[in-house]
């Protein structure tokens, strides 16, 4: 179900493991990480500034694919909303921390809430290829 890391991280959030929880800011009130996961595909996208419009054009192509993905921009601040998601605040940092969330970090979350995959940089081509792997269209060895 999950994909390999093929990047460097400084935490323990690796592919197959189930997601923490960190308090967010959203739409000016309190939430929870886990609470805005839900119960189908999340990407969660880190950033600490508005979307360029090639980061936006890339997650609006992955509007096409065969089953439910939503975007979760997580700042420190207030950003403009993500085509196909929404964007909350992480006013604490928590979740930076925990998911060693740098500025385009992002992590393909399962809906049954664990770490499918994670990347330092935003890649549709590999977010497809994980999303396959993880719901068996992938033919594995």
């Amino acid at each position: 179900l999950n994909t390999a890391d093929s990047d460097t991280f400084a935490n323990r959030m690796m592919p197959g493991a189930p997601c923490l929880d960190a308090p967010l800011i959203v739409d000016g009130r309190d939430d929870w990480l886990l609470a805005r996961l839900g119960d189908s595909f999340v990407l969660l996208l880190f950033a600490d500034r508005p979307l360029d419009e090639a980061t936006r054009r890339a997650l609006a192509g992955l509007a096409d694919v065969p089953l439910p993905l939503r975007v979760l921009l997580v700042g420190p601040g207030p950003l403009p909303a993500p085509p196909v998601g929404v964007s909350v605040v992480d006013h604490k940092g928590v979740a930076a921390a925990r998911y060693d969330g740098q500025p385009g970090t992002c992590y393909l979350i399962r809906p049954d809430q664990h770490v499918a995959a994670r990347w330092r940089a935003l890649d549709p081509a590999r977010i497809r290829a994980a999303l396959a792997r993880a719901t068996a269209q992938e033919v594995l060895p």
